[in-house]
């Protein structure tokens, strides 16, 4: 149904003819222009913070690349190039961010017009409504006024004409009865036609409400209310549109569709630093030795050289040029002196020794020795190019989940301080289960619990298996009595009772108290006092036994049917004696009764 015939309906038209119209669409036309007001607000508040940020935003950016293009402290390679280029893409968003400062201007000016507008139009409807109100209504007391006085009068002549006419009466004007009759007779025509002009008066004002002015407001407001209503929400449309806008222009400047324009992602790829590092050592290394560095070579004194016998050479000066090319062992074995070779050296003989060494230098030392980088790029087949691309690769837990302690679990398979396969677990209950017949009292298939137990113990990633294969629309009974399973095995399991071992005797003594307020007072400070883990986790079950609880007539499972259940299971400590058992249920219990004193609600 239309709006406009939504608005035409008979009891609408009703409304706007009774009395009350006004006032009901005065005070929603005041509603629409104190909206309008509000909205107004948010959007020049919007604006301004909008082009401030965007303003800040360009002036940063001219500061940075200022700074870096002037500093000789930076290295000035194609990494500063592009850096520069990606800095200036906040200047470019500066032209999206300004266009949609402006638009949001625009929106502000038309909106804050409109509500001008509208509420002059307001006061004068209203102004006019009130004084046309008043003039009916003054005009009926007047009528009133006037009956009476005309009933008044009229009583007095009836009194006057049954009085008795034998009593001479006189007035205090000496007039006689007949005398005093006639002129009440006189004051109450007059009254009367007083009085019928007046209520001739009051019913032409009351009508000229009715079949003009009232008809001709309501309608001038209901067209206000629409106009106002509808202008902000075109006002909205244009917000949204807007926003729309700037998020694309700001996505396309960023990730540019044409192919000849780069984006900030392909600019920041484009880097290459092994090239950076080569271009530098080109442009600033320095093949020349440092003097300073050169060590010193020995060489005997003249006078001592002259007394000394000038022997044979160490080695053979006329050794075969294509010495390189023989193999290196064989040549260096060639080199051993002889026996009888051995004799002090003279100067020449120390010179070819010097040559002949660096000839074996050579033969040992590789000729053609190219340096090898540690860069993955330069690896054979590689095709990486600039900035490296991380892959991380993720640690996979193999540590059980089941049979450790809470505290340990939530260390790696934990959220909130709960375990994730019992969030996992109660999640899938209250999703599907709660009005499942003997949710937890009927036990899973212990070939399905076994392999999603043992599924979780190899990984527990795993648990997100728990309820995959459940069809919301179709849920069996068996794969909720599964998940039950589960989870009350996660507890039996664990090495210590959820209630720790340090507590367990103190829960069990104290439900046995027949004081309840005690009980209460004593089982809070047991709880406030457990570990983070088993804290958390024993307040996710408590309120999850308590929802279970709460549908007892479609699932049958009431708080107590639960709590004996429950009980061995979070104070696991293997003994089945009934007495045990009653008091560990108990406990189960009694923490459910209380659940929202000890532990805080979730919102």
């Amino acid at each position: 149904m239309s709006e406009e015939s939504l608005l035409e309906q008979d009891k609408i038209k009703n409304i706007l003819n009774s009395d009350s119209s006004l006032d009901v669409l005065l005070n929603r036309l005041k509603q629409s222009l104190t909206t309008g007001e509000e909205f107004a607000k948010y959007i020049k508040r919007k604006a301004q913070i909008e082009d401030e940020h965007y303003g800040q935003l360009k002036k940063f950016g001219i500061q940075a690349r200022a700074s870096i293009k002037g500093s000789s402290k930076l290295k000035n390679d194609s990494f500063s190039a592009k850096l520069d280029e990606i800095i200036e893409f906040d200047e470019k968003l500066f032209g999206a961010g300004s266009s949609y400062v402006k638009a949001l201007n625009v929106m502000y000016d038309e909106l804050s017009s409109l509500i001008g507008t509208i509420s002059r139009s307001r006061k004068l409807i209203r102004d006019e409504g009130k004084k046309k109100e008043k003039e009916c209504i003054d005009s009926i007391i007047a009528a009133e006024k006037a009956k009476q006085k005309y009933y008044h009068l009229c009583e007095d002549l009836e009194k006057l004409k049954t009085s008795d006419p034998n009593k001479k009466s006189f007035s205090l004007k000496n007039k006689t009865v007949e005398q005093q009759e006639d002129d009440l007779q006189r004051k109450v025509d007059l009254a009367d036609q007083d009085y019928k002009l007046k209520v001739t008066t009051c019913k032409k004002l009351k009508d000229e409400i009715l079949m003009n002015h009232r008809p001709t407001s309501s309608k001038k407001l209901k067209n206000l209310v629409l106009e106002m209503d509808i202008a902000m929400n075109v006002q909205l449309q244009k917000f949204a549109t807007w926003n729309e806008t700037l998020i694309m222009n700001s996505g396309v400047l960023i990730s540019p569709i044409q192919l000849s324009k780069s984006s900030m992602k392909s600019i920041a790829s484009s880097i290459d630093n092994e090239k950076d590092l080569y271009d530098y050592l080109v442009k600033h290394g320095n093949i020349h030795k440092n003097q300073s560095l050169v060590p010193v070579e020995y060489t005997m004194h003249p006078s001592v050289a002259k007394t000394q016998k000038i022997g044979k050479p160490f080695l053979n000066n006329s050794a075969p040029k294509n010495i390189n090319s023989q193999p290196k062992a064989s040549t260096i074995n060639n080199l051993s002196p002889p026996a009888n070779s051995l004799q002090p050296l003279s100067d020449s003989s120390y010179s070819n020794s010097t040559a002949q060494a660096g000839s074996i230098n050579e033969l040992v030392t590789p000729s053609n020795y190219t340096y090898s980088s540690l860069d993955p790029s330069t690896k054979a087949g590689s095709d990486l190019n600039g900035p490296k691309t991380l892959n991380t690769q993720l640690t996979q837990h193999t540590q059980p989940t089941f049979g450790v302690s809470v505290e340990d679990v939530i260390q790696f398979a934990g959220i909130d301080n709960v375990p994730l396969v019992v969030k996992r677990c109660i999640e899938v209950i209250e999703s599907h289960g709660m009005d499942i017949e003997g949710i937890y009292r009927t036990s899973g298939n212990k070939t399905t619990v076994q392999n999603l137990k043992n599924s979780i113990d190899q990984q527990f990633t795993n648990y997100l298996l728990i309820g995959n294969n459940i069809d919301p629309n179709n849920v069996l009974d068996a794969d909720i009595y599964c998940v039950a399973s589960l989870l009350k095995i996660y507890f039996a399991s664990l090495p210590e009772p959820l209630l720790t071992k340090e507590y367990y005797q103190s829960f069990i003594e104290t439900v046995k108290s027949l004081d309840e307020t005690f009980i209460a007072k004593k089982l809070h400070h047991l709880v406030f006092n457990l570990p983070d883990g088993a804290y958390f986790t024993l307040r996710a079950l408590i309120f999850h036994l308590n929802k279970v609880a709460s549908n007892q007539n479609a699932n049958r499972m009431t708080a107590k049917n639960l709590a004996i259940i429950w009980g061995p299971a979070i104070l696991n400590d293997n003994s089945m004696s009934p007495q045990d058992l009653s008091y560990k249920s108990k406990v189960v219990e009694e923490l459910m009764l209380i659940a929202t004193e000890i532990f805080e609600t979730d919102e």
